[in-house]
């Protein structure tokens, strides 16, 4: 999300905003408080959410008009959260196996809802840039914690880790190439995508998932991350290269 100034944005909202995300701090106290996760691990929760907290604070322009932080971002910080305890298991093989089936579980649970908080925001009239913006950085989030959460079961290489990082490898290139960013048009595929590949990271990190197939799933999220940013690359060289003429 954007990191701008909240000139102009209504104390109403920024209040609202404030308390949303303090409610979102204090669920995820008390769930690393009920999980008596080492301190270490607390500040591995603790650390991103206060990174979106803080994105999601000084984003607040991207959401006028509108007053309210709204149920459909209320929805994405409960997702946000949950995606923050999974990144407490980064690091720790041996947690995620004790855990069995909870693991993908709970990132299917995140994924399931990743369509209700658009849903809400569409029919209550309240979608905006930063709603939008804010779904997508939570699925990105999402992608890079189940990466590397593979990555850590030892069935598949680290190169798994791409999957997570092919968006953030994205973005930087057009930060340091800034004449290729422009919007890009609406397409399917991208949340096609997204949906194809999170199932075959959640099926990498089945329990008892043969190592052979682990690898198929892992390498298919690879293959169709990897060629759907390349089809978002070449649309906007073709762009820029049109504008030159």
């Amino acid at each position: 999300m954007s990191m701008t100034h909240d000139i102009g944005v209504p104390s109403r909202l920024r209040l609202g905003t404030l308390g949303a995300v303090l409610l979102g701090a204090a669920c995820l106290l008390v769930l690393v408080l009920a999980a008596e996760l080492p301190a270490f691990h607390g500040l591995q929760v603790a650390v991103p959410y206060a990174v979106i907290a803080l994105l999601l604070l000084r984003g607040l322009p991207y959401h006028a008009p509108h007053l309210h932080f709204g149920a459909a971002n209320l929805v994405t910080l409960g997702r946000a959260v949950a995606v923050c305890l999974l990144a407490g298991l980064i690091g720790h093989p041996e947690k995620v196996t004790a855990a069995g089936w909870a693991v993908p579980l709970a990132a299917l649970a995140i994924l399931a809802l990743d369509g209700l908080d658009g849903y809400i925001a569409r029919h209550s009239g309240i979608a905006s840039r930063y709603g939008a913006r804010f779904d997508m950085e939570v699925d990105a989030f999402l992608t890079l914690v189940l990466a590397l959460l593979v990555a850590q079961g030892g069935s598949v290489g680290p190169w798994i880790v791409l999957c997570g990082l092919m968006r953030y490898l994205f973005v930087g290139w057009l930060l340091v190439m800034p004449r290729f960013d422009r919007p890009l048009p609406p397409r399917f595929r991208r949340k096609a995508v997204f949906v194809a590949q999170a199932i075959g990271l959640l099926g990498a990190l089945a329990p008892g998932m043969p190592p052979s197939l682990v690898l198929l799933l892992a390498g298919s999220a690879v293959g169709l991350v990897a060629a759907s940013f390349a089809a978002d690359a070449f649309w906007l060289y073709r762009q820029a290269k049109k504008d030159q003429t």
